[in-house]
Formats: structure tokens, C-alpha cells, sequence
């Protein structure tokens, strides 16, 4: 029916224009600079034809014309950041600081009018883009609740990348970056033509990042990006290809303890790599190349009528490559084991604490003696420990139709409908056996089944498989996901007020394909599953009062159901296709109110927020030591709520000087007591479910107090400085569910409960940065052509600061012994000064 409703509407949309063709090759004056008031815009028109044009959505004559209108006060405009988000962004991101307390599937990105995030997991992939600065800053960011012109929006913020080539600004750069982050040195060369007179613009740009060592030893980063953009401008359309990627290898660094900070005195320890054969060896690395190809064509049907395409489709593949074993002891240097708080006896924690500091190469990868296992393990040199990659191969496709009908100044309508389909193939690659000569694709988890025979065969259509190198093994299966999504948007605009409604409606569904027949399930891992289809909605609406040209104020409110996303739908997809049993849409509501004010030198922004989230599931697979197993940890009815303020504020002073403030109040706790159910890989019921407490806990990630404050200075648009410090208050670790729950603290006393069940807490930190650009131009020629330098200069951490950027409690514990050192916190930390100097020739 709805989708019956769509068609009729699109239908209607291209007949209006059929049937009045004195109007469809027109341009609209509001987007021709070149047409000034009460000219013909086609001269084939006779007056009773312009009369016609003029009188329905023309509304910009004045009073010479016998029209007169009522004083009416300029809509805010809505796109671009606004003064909280131009602020924050970077300074708040040292915490990985959520704004409003929303979780990620609230923050969308699009390039050209597609929403990019994917089915799966609600994420971003922003590393496809990555390096290429020069041509994705044209972005437009809608925040909160507030209409745009292109999609429904998001409740946090919602993106839009624009990549035409038309619409890039034209230049010939060259640029180098030098930092001691991630990657140390980064090369780019950007090229965007002017458009011919024939309506052609091409634009390209690549890029190369790497990094050796830096602050963290072993280290490594190579990343090569490219992008290519074409347009056809026709009479009244465009057509655009866009090509872009990146490919890119880079280490992945771990959360430590405390303890081995202690142990190894070095803040950024990593236990991952370790000597072999005289020269630095990694075992984390992370590899992702995902291109993307997009065809657009923007028509303008009639001067009122808009009609936006867009096809794109993106293969390619990311994993994450680390160290695995079998049959054979831990070869981690910080395994829980190996250190000194695993023993009650002091005297056994003084010997060892001496010893691991006495020999610190201990606490790194013993490469040598895993290589000499492998080759001593048996006749015929079985692996005993390996390299593998955990991959993820991705196939999208998406298409995107939008109809922007602006029916006079005063109504604007948006029609829009996308259509998704993405296809994940996820197994385990065998990538080094490191010297032996072959592994079997068994699972070492299954061992203890009563039917091991069956149950240690990761693929029994394939029984006692001997890998090699390159070999897929462990898991296999693929996820069909798809998603159509239907929308409907009125803006109306009055003298005083603004006013908007959108309604978006959606259907989702998902599938998983086994490519194995596990041993554990043999019944329900191989081949296509059932469908799993969701029906959902989403209503926003707003009102905007328009004091005068500089104050505004606004109401908000959304209402909206959300599918599950598909990896919180299957308990465990490596190696069957059970499902988590309380599937549930999730819920959201939120109300925005706010105050604006855009004086000449003066910005103030005033958000206030509510918003809740129901029924919410989340699923976590860890080892647990109990079943000395894998086990999937099942949550449902997860239930939160959010009440905060964002408060903002920019004044210029005069000699090119400015203040800038922001401050996030907030309090995001969980309402609810949230339901869990533990079903171990190797099981076909659930072994334990219970209800976690933890109603009124504080969510993670969201300190209740932040603020900004910098001076900034400008003279003449060649110098720009820019000083300011940035406090982010106690925030609160990931929690371990397992810990809140009714089997943990069942037997425990009130004074243990207390100190088992207390939130893990992150001191509060105080960070200061420096930004400094100058530009000035090296040469001119004999035709005017100049030749400019653009140096800037970012330094975050400038006091030198050692601090903790994150964390997480461990989901192992020490139930039996109530020990909370026996598994404790893990943190990523942060130490010295981070920098990043940009060299752009602009040619």
C-alpha cells in the first residue's frame, strides 16, 4: 500500500510536468543569478503564459507590481555546523565523547544523498575516504532534529557529502603533512579542473600515508587513497561519476592494565609484538579497501519540481589479522596468568614483579619459541601457533531518488525513497603458519563435547580439512541484508514562524547463509536461514519562531521505531543461525528546545534535550572460564534516558580577536533493568537468564559535565591562532553486565555487592591545544597567476599530559573468589604531545 502510494506520488510529480510543457525547460529565478526581477525567463513565453509562471510560484515582486506582502523574517538557515559541533568535535574526541549521549546508530553520513552506514552494525566506514581531505570538506551537517533538504536526518547529526566535480571549488594543490600520529608523513596532489564551455569538470585527487615507529615502537602505517570525479552539465541536468577508495594496512594498538603499566613503567605499553630474528614483529594489524563508485543525475524537471538519482555500488574488503593457537600454552605476555596479582601468595608476587622487571623482554611476543614449537610439535610439523585474518568481505548496493518540489517561497515539499542491499562474507583466513607445515580446521572449544568427533569439525562437508596458507577455515557464512525506505517531508514558511513534518517509513530484513556445516550444529548452520523482516517508522516535526532577523527559537519533537541491528539479531552467526529469543524493535523518543542568536559579532546556541531509547538488544561473545567455552551474552530490554543542555557561544573583539565557549550538562543513565540470556557456542539452550540491576547506572561515554573555552585571532585572512583548553569531568567505563547480574551478587553481603557492582569510573582530564595557520604567496607571474604556501600548525596535549582515553571492564571475572584484580580494568592511554604540521602549495 505504501509503497503503492510513493509510485502514484512519483507518477504525478513527472505528469505535471508532461502536461505543462510552457514550463519545463524553464529555470527557476531563485537559481539563475542571472535573472533579476520581472524578466522572462524564456522568451518563447507570451504574457498570459508569464502571467501564469509569476502568479503561482513566483513570490518575489515588490510593490511596483500591485502584490504587497507582509514583512517577513529570513528562516534560519540550517546546514553547516553549528556553533556546539565547530567547537567540540576535536577537542571533546581525546574520550571518544558522544554527543547527547547518543549511541552510534543516531550519527549518519551520505554521500551523495545515500546513507553510507551500514546494515549491519549501525557504523561508518569512514576509513574509505580517508586521506582524502582536499575534496571531502564539502559536507554540509544538519544537528539534532532539524529538517534538511535531502533525507529524514538523524537525532545526533547527519552528514552530507557532496563529490560532484562541479561542486568542489576549482585548484592545483600539493600538500605534506608531517605528525607523529597514526601515520608521519602524508603526500597529496589534487587537481580540480574549471568547467568547459562544453559543460565538462573533472577533478581528482591521491594520496600516500606512512608511518614507521613513533610513539609506540612497533607501529606501522601505509595507506594510498585516490579519488575521481567527472560532470556533464546539460541544459537542465547534470550528470556525475564518482570514483574513490582507500587502501589501507595499518597496527592496531590494546587496552593494557594497570598493572603492566606498573610492571613495564611505560604508559604506552603494548604487549602485541615482540624480537625476531633481530628486528621488530607485529602481531595486531587491521587492513580495510572498500572503493566506492557513485552515478548521480540531478534534473530539474520544471522550475518547481527537482529530481535527484543516485546509484552507488562498493565492493571490496577489510580484516583484522592477529595471533592464534592451538592445543598449546598462551603465547600473550599479558595474560592474566603470567602476572603477579594471578597468586594470593605475596611472596610468589614479589619474585615474579622482580623478575618480569628485571627481564622486561618477557612482557613482549616470544616469536622465537612459538617458531621452535611449530617446528618440534610433531613429525610432520602441525602448526601450534598461526597468523590469521578475521575478514570481512562486503558487496553494497544502493539507490537513491529524491524529488524536491519548491510549490511557491511559503511550501516546500520532499519526496525521497533508497533501497539498500548489502551482502557480508565473513570467515577466518589462514594467513602464516609460521614454519609448520599445515593446520586442521578444527575447533579446539569442542573438545570437551561428549560428541567431539562430530562437534570438533568446524565443516563437516569437509571433515579434517589440512590448511595451507590462503585457506579459509574456523567460520563461514554470509549475511543478506536489505533495507527500502520511504519518506515524506513538508516545510512551510510564514513571516514569523517555520514549520516542518516528516515521516519516514521502512522495512528491513535479514538472512543468514551458513557456507559451513559446523559439527556444534549441523542442523541449523548450513545453508540459507529464515527471513528475518522488520516493519518500522520514524515522525519528526518542528516550529520555529522567528523574533527578527537575529533571534530564534525552536521546538523539536521525534517519535520513531528502529530494526534490530542484524549482528544483534543471531546469537552466534559463526556457527549457526539461532536467534536471539526476545527480538524486539527498538524505540526512541526526543524532545529538542532551543535559542539561537546570529548577531554580527556575536553567536549564542541554546540546546536543551530529552530523549529516551526502549527494548534496545545488544549481544556480546566472549570466553567465559566457568564453561570453558565461548559464550554468547544476550541482552534485551535495554531501556536509557538522557536529560542535558548544549550551550555555545562566539564573540568577536576587535583587532581580529575572538572568544569561543561551549558547555555539555548532562545526565544518561539506564531506566530500566534489562534482561540477559547466556547460551555457550557449544549448547542449543540457554544455560543461565536472569535480570541485571542496573537501573540508574550511568551510561559510558558521556562525562555529566564538559567544557571548551578558546581565544582565537585573525589578521587579514593570512594569520590565524588559535588557543584553547577543553575539561571533560569523571565519565564511566563500559560496563561488565555479568557483575550487576542475580547469580553474581546472590550470595554476596551488602558491602560486597557495593563494591562488586560500583561503576568503574575515569578521572576527570584537562586538555589543552594550539592551532596556528599562516599563508603567504611565493610567486606571481607576468599574467597575475599567484602561487601560494599554506602552513598549518595543530598541537593537541600541549602541557604534556599523560591520561586515559577509555577503557572497559573485562567480561571475564572471578566469580568463585569475588576478585575483582583478578580480571581488573583495561585502559588506553594517551602520553606527551600530538602534532601535525600541513604544507599545501597551492599551484
Amino acid at each position: 500500500m505504501r509503497k503503492g502510494l510513493f509510485t502514484f506520488i512519483v507518477f504525478w510529480i513527472n505528469f505535471q510536468a508532461f502536461v505543462r510543457p510552457e514550463i519545463k525547460a524553464q529555470v527557476k529565478p531563485a537559481e539563475a543569478p542571472f535573472v533579476k526581477k520581472n524578466q522572462w525567463v524564456d522568451s518563447s513565453l507570451d504574457k498570459e503564459g508569464w502571467k501564469y509562471f509569476k502568479d503561482q510560484y513566483v513570490q518575489d515582486f515588490t510593490e511596483e507590481e500591485g502584490e504587497s506582502l507582509p514583512t517577513a523574517v529570513p528562516s534560519l538557515l540550517q546546514s553547516g555546523k553549528d556553533v556546539f559541533s565547530a567547537l567540540t568535535g576535536f577537542s571533546f574526541s581525546v574520550r571518544r565523547f558522544k554527543p547527547k549521549g547518543l549511541s552510534n546508530r543516531h550519527f549518519l553520513q551520505f554521500v551523495q544523498d545515500i546513507n553510507i552506514s551500514q546494515l549491519s552494525d549501525g557504523s561508518i566506514p569512514w576509513a574509505s575516504w580517508g586521506g582524502l581531505n582536499e575534496v571531502t570538506g564539502n559536507q554540509q551537517l544538519f544537528a539534532g532534529l532539524r529538517n534538511n533538504e535531502y533525507q529524514f536526518g538523524a537525532a545526533g547529526n547527519a552528514v552530507f557529502m557532496q563529490l560532484n566535480a562541479a561542486k568542489l571549488f576549482p585548484q592545483t594543490t600539493f600538500t605534506h603533512n608531517i605528525s607523529n600520529r597514526n601515520y608521519h608523513h602524508r603526500f597529496a596532489f589534487t587537481k580540480v579542473w574549471n568547467t568547459t564551455k562544453t559543460g565538462w569538470t573533472i577533478a581528482h585527487s591521491f594520496s600516500f600515508k606512512s608511518g614507521k615507529g613513533g610513539l609506540y615502537p612497533a607501529n606501522s602505517f601505509e595507506g594510498i587513497s585516490y579519488f575521481l570525479a567527472i560532470d556533464k552539465q546539460f541544459k537542465n541536468q547534470n550528470w556525475s561519476l564518482i570514483l574513490f577508495g582507500n587502501r589501507q594496512l595499518n597496527t592496531r594498538t590494546s587496552a593494557v592494565t594497570e598493572e603492566l603499566i606498573q610492571l613495564t613503567g611505560n604508559k604506552l605499553y603494548q604487549p602485541g609484538w615482540g624480537w625476531y630474528q633481530g628486528n621488530i614483529k607485529q602481531a595486531n594489524w587491521q587492513f580495510q579497501h572498500q572503493p566506492v563508485v557513485v552515478l548521480s543525475q540531478s534534473y530539474q524537471i520544471s522550475p518547481i519540481v527537482k529530481r535527484v538519482s543516485s546509484f552507488l555500488f562498493s565492493s571490496g574488503e577489510k580484516f583484522n589479522r592477529g595471533l592464534d593457537w592451538y592445543n598449546a600454552p598462551d603465547p600473550r605476555p599479558d595474560y592474566y596468568r603470567y602476572l603477579p596479582s594471578f597468586y594470593k601468595d605475596s611472596v610468589m608476587q614479589n619474585q615474579i614483579t622482580h623478575h618480569l622487571q628485571s627481564h622486561p623482554e618477557q612482557l613482549q611476543l616470544n616469536w622465537e619459541t612459538m617458531y621452535q614449537a611449530n617446528q618440534q610439535s610433531t613429525a610432520e610439523k602441525r602448526a601450534r601457533y598461526f597468523i590469521d585474518d578475521k575478514v570481512e568481505r562486503s558487496t553494497k548496493l544502493a539507490f537513491n531518488i529524491r524529488y524536491q518540489i519548491d510549490y511557491s517561497s511559503s511550501l516546500k515539499l520532499l519526496f525521497q525513497s533508497q533501497y539498500k542491499w548489502e551482502r557480508y562474507h565473513y570467515f577466518k583466513r589462514m594467513h602464516d603458519l609460521m614454519g609448520a607445515a599445515y593446520s586442521v580446521n578444527w575447533n579446539q572449544f569442542a573438545e570437551d563435547d561428549p560428541n567431539a568427533g562430530v562437534a570438533i569439525q568446524n565443516n563437516l562437508n569437509h571433515p579434517d580439512q589440512l590448511l595451507q596458507e590462503g585457506d579459509q577455515w574456523g567460520y563461514n557464512y554470509k549475511m543478506h541484508l536489505q533495507q527500502w525506505v520511504g519518506l515524506a517531508q513538508l516545510v512551510y514558511i510564514l513571516p514569523k514562524w517555520d514549520f516542518f513534518t516528516a515521516v519516514e517509513y521502512s522495512s528491513t530484513q535479514y538472512q543468514r547463509e551458513g557456507l559451513y556445516r559446523n559439527g556444534l550444529f549441523p542442523m541449523r548452520s548450513y545453508g540459507p536461514s529464515e527471513k528475518e523482516g522488520f516493519k518500522n517508522w520514524q515522525i519528526k516535526s518542528g516550529l520555529t519562531y522567528k523574533l527578527n532577523g537575529r533571534n530564534y527559537a525552536y521546538l523539536h519533537v521525534m517519535l520513531a521505531s528502529k530494526p534490530p541491528l542484524a549482528n544483534d539479531i543471531y546469537l552466534s552467526p559463526r556457527v549457526s543461525a539461532l536467534k536471539h529469543p526476545a527480538i524486539e524493535n527498538e524505540s526512541f523518543q526526543m524532545l529538542e528546545l532551543g535559542y539561537i542568536l546570529n548577531a554580527p559579532s556575536l553567536r549564542i546556541q541554546f540546546n536543551g534535550y530529552y530523549h529516551q531509547t526502549g527494548n534496545a538488544m545488544d549481544v556480546m561473545s566472549f570466553y567465559h572460564d566457568g564453561y570453558r567455552n565461548l559464550v554468547n551474552y544476550a541482552l534485551s530490554n535495554i531501556s536509557t534516558k538522557a536529560l542535558g543542555l548544549e550551550l555555545s557561544a562566539s564573540l568577536e573583539l576587535r583587532g581580529g580577536f575572538s572568544l569561543n565557549s561551549a558547555i555539555s550538562l548532562g545526565k544518561f543513565t539506564y531506566r530500566e533493568r534489562p534482561m540477559y540470556r547466556i547460551m555457550p557456542d557449544n549448547a542449543v539452550f540457554e544455560t543461565e537468564k536472569g535480570m541485571l540491576f542496573i537501573k540508574g547506572y550511568p551510561l559510558a561515554g558521556m562525562p555529566a559535565l564538559a567544557f571548551y573555552h578558546g581565544l582565537s585571532y585573525r589578521l587579514n585572512g593570512n594569520v590565524f591562532l588559535n588557543i584553547s583548553g577543553s575539561f571533560l569531568g569523571p565519565q564511566f567505563l563500559a560496563l561488565n553486565p555479568l557483575r550487576r547480574s542475580s547469580s553474581a551478587i546472590n550470595s554476596m553481603t551488602a558491602a560486597e555487592i557495593d563494591s562488586w557492582t560500583n561503576p568503574s569510573v575515569l578521572p576527570s582530564v584537562y586538555i589543552s591545544d594550539l592551532s596556528l595557520g599562516y599563508s603567504f604567496r611565493l610567486y606571481k607571474n607576468s599574467k597575475g597567476k599567484s602561487y601560494v604556501l599554506q602552513c598549518f600548525l595543530g598541537v593537541n596535549n600541549c602541557l604534556n599530559q599523560t591520561f586515559i582515553t577509555g577503557g572497559f571492564e573485562q567480561l571475564r571475572m572471578d566469580l568463585t573468589g569475588q576478585d575483582l584484580n583478578r580480571f581488573p580494568n583495561k585502559y588506553y592511554y594517551r602520553q606527551g604531545p600530538l602534532y601535525s604540521l600541513s604544507l599545501k602549495w597551492k599551484l
